[in-house]
């Protein structure tokens, strides 16, 4: 990698990034939003490109010739219109592969353990593990996201590798960030117990997967790698560790049957009202915190040589020290 570009480069993920792109020496450009802030640290280091991944491939010379693309833009969200998910996270792949196909770029499409859809709470998942069905646009639109880039490897010879992250946490992340407002106002955080794996993957070892993915000859076009930190932590310890850390009360639970029952009724009352923000439960809530899904990352490991780095402990001692500044 020497010339890199990387849409949804503002983002939570996309900021982590970039940061290793620039320490690893690469020529990064990265697409924003109108109006999205750059961070301070990318002044004279990183070239930015204002505008949006559904017409993308119309910014073609404005962002100039790459050699690697990681591609992170999508509706980060279990709520919205479908159409909205599919005009941004798919249409908007769609862009990406153009591009890549332009310049013969390795790209590497960012989806989500959502895509394995009703296939979650079914135990132990890995790439071979069939997709079952999605049961929000989220989940929808990752499943047609990885659609396209393999059909675009098999009819155009297109130069990519999936990568299926597990639930994605650090400082700024929404399971940090909303379970602390749960947490902080005495609200269920937890469904049932919490005694099962909480399938999570710290966001500076998602980075070291991307670019291993980007970089190692031996990931085959088409590949799906899933990354996760490895099964372990349950919900019940992650909750806890993380109220104890910003010295917050222990997490309060809900029955998980009750989350169950509850997750269909709340979002078909919040579309009917025409809620602008998710319920507190929906259904692709309670598929990625209600039932026993552990995320295998063997592959990763043996192709890739991918290790999780940062452990619970650590990651905790880092939301520590950020939250008390802020």
């Amino acid at each position: 990698m020497k010339d890199v570009f990387v849409t949804g480069a503002g983002g939570f993920i996309g900021r982590h990034l970039v940061a290793q792109l620039l320490e690893q020496g690469c020529n990064v450009t990265a697409l924003m939003l109108a109006g999205e802030p750059v961070p301070a640290a990318w002044e004279g280091r990183v070239r930015t490109v204002t505008g949006d991944v559904r017409t993308l491939a119309a910014l073609v010379d404005e962002i100039g010739e790459v050699d690697t693309i990681f591609h992170l833009a999508a509706v980060v969200s279990d709520w919205g219109a479908r159409q909205e998910h599919v005009d941004i996270t798919v249409h908007g792949t769609e862009q990406a592969i153009l591009l890549a196909l332009k310049w013969n770029a390795r790209i590497v499409v960012t989806t989500s353990v959502a895509a394995f859809g009703s296939a979650m709470g079914t135990g132990i998942l890995n790439e071979e593990t069939p997709r079952g069905m999605p049961a929000s646009s989220y989940e929808y639109a990752k499943q047609l996201q990885e659609d396209v880039t393999l059909e675009a490897v098999r009819e155009h010879g297109l130069r990519a590798v999936i990568v299926r992250p597990a639930n994605v946490y650090g400082v700024g992340s929404v399971w940090v960030n909303r379970f602390r407002e749960f947490l902080a106002d005495e609200k269920p955080s937890l469904m049932g117990d919490g005694d099962w794996d909480a399938g999570l993957v710290h966001v500076h070892n998602l980075i070291d997967a991307l670019l291993l993915a980007a970089s190692r000859e031996n990931a085959g076009n088409g590949e799906i790698f899933v990354i996760s930190d490895g099964h372990g932590v349950t919900w019940k310890h992650y909750l806890d560790a993380l109220a104890q850390t910003l010295s917050l009360p222990a997490p309060k639970s809900i029955p998980n049957i009750i989350a169950r029952l509850l997750a269909p009724v709340m979002e078909f009352s919040g579309q009917l009202i025409g809620l602008k923000k998710a319920p507190p439960v929906t259904k692709l809530g309670y598929r990625l915190t209600g039932v026993e899904s552990v995320y295998d990352a063997s592959k990763a490991k043996s192709v890739l040589g991918y290790q999780p780095r940062i452990t619970l402990d650590e990651a905790m001692r880092e939301i520590r020290q950020a939250y008390a500044q802020s």
